[in-house]
């Protein structure tokens, strides 16, 4: 199977890393009804342990409210009349609003495939905007949600796709399967809760939008793949979550989530590649290492654990620092990012990791056309 045919969309609104942070710590101080810390007393804290700018230097929205401080203008952020920001029914009509014309602007640029997998963990609607669209195409075309699976969710909607093309037998015929992956990370901030784990959280995520194609026609430029793998991490169930509340997802995170990633990447990749044959060492030195950006940490306990040069996951640092965080669709970014790198040849292999809830630890084998 080969991934081709790559489209990302950028966000309308940029911002750097220090004017974020500072947008943070206004409506933090904004949204309490206490006043416990003053505006400058949660930027102090933001610069102790928010990512800085030489690890993240921009990120891009949807959303237009972290453009300014005029609260009463914000559409999901009006922290006077609603300090936790609006609810979750209205959050998801600006998803659904959003994600449509995203769909649209998308397939008015692109051909209809025989099955679109539509791919998000920041917002659910049924119909979907993926159902939409593809009801205006001029052939039938199937779609199928993968939803609420985080920054490792391209890896389960990767297997579903070649499971689409190989079954012939009972599914006919399919040239060509689009991935799709809308994330609106940013419809998920409650002001109200300023902790040092959500300033975390809250100065690392960020928006992407991005489509793409598995067909099992071998294209003039796109990946091979070879292999994908996943396993769950025993006893970590607690380490991260995304649970449904009534403002909007709130995640947790724990900050030894990079050292369990760490202590388990060796043997996990080890255990992957044995079972096919394949020597885990020689890939450690030859291939090519697109680690989902996380964070710094992850890539750090990536890069320390493998025995890997700084050049082997540069492309992976420069993301993160390009755009943040994108949860499930940063990965996917990552990919576009090396396909379209005229210095990286045809015939470098590709390993390829994601972490989420779980822990679930995600792998994939390619090589660049």
């Amino acid at each position: 199977m080969y991934l081709q045919n790559f489209h990302s969309i950028q966000p309308p609104y940029l911002r750097n890393q220090s004017d974020g942070l500072k947008w943070l710590a206004a409506i933090y101080k904004a949204a309490q009804k206490d006043q416990a810390y003053s505006e400058q007393e949660y930027a102090k804290l933001l610069s102790r342990v928010a990512c800085s700018e030489t690890q993240i230097a921009t990120r891009s929205f949807f959303i237009p409210d972290a453009q300014h401080t005029d609260w009463e203008k914000n559409k999901i952020y009006p922290v006077k009349e609603a300090p936790r920001g609006v609810s979750m029914h209205h959050r998801h009509e600006f998803y659904h609003k959003t994600v449509v014309e995203l769909f649209n602007k998308l397939y008015a640029e692109r051909a209809f495939p025989d099955d679109i997998i539509h791919v998000s963990c920041t917002g659910y609607v049924s119909p979907s905007a993926a159902q939409m669209v593809a009801v205006k195409a001029p052939k039938p075309v199937t779609v199928t949600h993968s939803y609420h699976m985080g920054c490792y969710g391209a890896f389960p909607a990767l297997r579903m796709a070649s499971g689409f093309l190989a079954n012939q037998e009972i599914l006919g015929k399919k040239n060509a399967v689009d991935l799709v992956h809308t994330e609106l990370c940013s419809l998920h901030l409650n002001p109200q809760d300023p902790s040092l784990e959500q300033m975390v959280i809250q100065s690392l995520f960020a928006d992407g939008v991005i489509a793409y194609s598995m067909t099992s026609e071998k294209p003039l430029k796109g990946f091979k793949v070879h292999s994908l793998y996943e396993e769950l991490v025993p006893d970590t169930t607690d380490a991260m979550e995304w649970m449904v509340s009534d403002w909007g997802m709130k995640m947790t995170l724990s900050k030894d989530v990079p050292t369990m990633v760490g202590k388990k990447i060796c043997e996990f990749t080890y255990r992957w590649l044995n079972a096919r044959g394949l020597d885990p060492a020689e890939f450690s030195k030859s291939a090519l290492f697109a680690v989902h950006p996380g964070g710094p940490k992850i890539i750090d306990q990536v890069v320390k654990q493998m025995n890997l040069k700084d050049h082997q996951v540069q492309a992976s640092r420069a993301l993160l620092k390009e755009r943040g965080n994108m949860s499930s669709a940063t990965l996917p970014h990552l990919w576009e990012k090396i396909l379209n790198d005229d210095a990286i040849p045809s015939g470098t292999p590709i390993i390829s990791y994601a972490f989420g809830p779980g822990l679930t630890l995600c792998a994939g084998l390619m090589e660049k056309l």
